[in-house]
């Protein structure tokens, strides 16, 4: 008799064990085949889950091959129960009247794609091949949001209402003076909790005062009580621009100058303060930047004259 070595070990399998094995393999991916399609005749997906936990006992017992169960607890789910009668309605017209169908779900899925772009869904033809299941699901606006985010289409193509709000927040970032150290990946993560419900931009607002908070202890006081960091760094904003001859919007937040103003530290507390507009003004002349401007000329001139006339030498 033939024998099969396993696992070099001296252990040895029959052959027809290893048959049998396989067959059972085979039938159990079968059986849970069989069991999915089951469950996606009914509409039950993975992607529901979240949304209604009681399915994912009932997925499991189709996938388990216990199918006849699996119906009567589906039957039996509070989800199931909530199912409205426009869903049976949907689903008779489908097979019965199909051109009424068509007209009542072309009419749904046009207010779909205008409420779901609003909202800042992007629209594709894969997005909107999701439209009729659910549809015929009788699945509200919301339910429809879930089967869409949990789909993966959505990428990072938002517009629409959460657009408008993620640009908002991104403009009180830049008033808090942290907008250069946020990177993309915290506004996609924003974009696309705002988009599911999860997050709202009371709670980012918060989260991005604290940010702020952090990065300017010296600021913290005033941003806790509202007044934003853009609005307490003004006069040393204006300062630094009026003695480098600039424009007082290329002094960004990242201006070498501007953010030893802003970091300053008081050498005899130890403490973060704010800097006096005096040692900013100090702080610029001390630059080597101040040196090529008209105002670093004038003086200079003026202390050459100061000194001549000491000496008498003019006047």
């Amino acid at each position: 008799m033939n024998e099969v070595l396993i696992d070099g070990a001296g252990d040895f399998a029959d052959p027809a064990s290893t048959v049998a094995a396989a067959a059972a393999a085979a039938q159990n991916k079968a059986r849970e085949e069989a069991g999915r399609a089951a469950a996606l005749a009914l509409g039950i997906t993975e992607s529901l889950f979240a949304a209604f936990p009681e399915l994912q006992d009932i997925f499991a017992m189709f996938i388990k091959g216990d199918i006849a169960e699996a119906r009567m607890a589906y039957f039996s789910s509070n989800y199931y129960k909530n199912l409205t009668s426009t869903a049976a309605q949907r689903q008779t017209n489908q097979k019965t009247r199909r051109g009424v169908y068509d007209q009542e779900f072309d009419a749904w899925k046009q207010a779909q794609k205008r409420r779901l772009i609003e909202k800042g869904y992007p629209w594709s033809s894969s997005i909107e091949g999701l439209l009729e299941a659910s549809y015929l699901a009788g699945d509200n606006d919301f339910q429809l949001e879930v089967k869409i985010l949990n789909s993966g289409l959505v990428g990072k193509n938002i517009g629409g209402s959460t657009l408008g709000t993620v640009n908002s927040l991104r403009t009180y970032a830049a008033e808090q003076g942290i907008n250069n150290i946020l990177p993309s990946s915290y506004w996609e993560k924003v974009a696309t909790g705002l988009l599911a419900g999860e997050l709202t931009d009371e709670g980012i607002t918060e989260e991005l005062k604290s940010f702020a908070i952090s990065a300017y202890p010296a600021y913290a006081k005033g941003i806790a009580e509202g007044r934003s960091f853009s609005l307490q760094t003004s006069a040393t904003r204006q300062s630094i621009a009026n003695l480098l001859e600039k424009d007082v919007d290329t002094i960004t937040n990242d201006n070498p100058l501007f953010q030893k103003a802003t970091g300053y530290i008081n050498p005899q507390t130890g403490a973060f303060e704010i800097m006096p507009l005096w040692k900013v003004q100090q702080l610029v002349k001390n630059s080597d930047e101040w040196l090529y401007t008209n105002n670093a000329r004038d003086s200079y001139d003026a202390i050459g004259r100061s000194i001549l006339q000491q000496f008498k030498l003019a006047f």
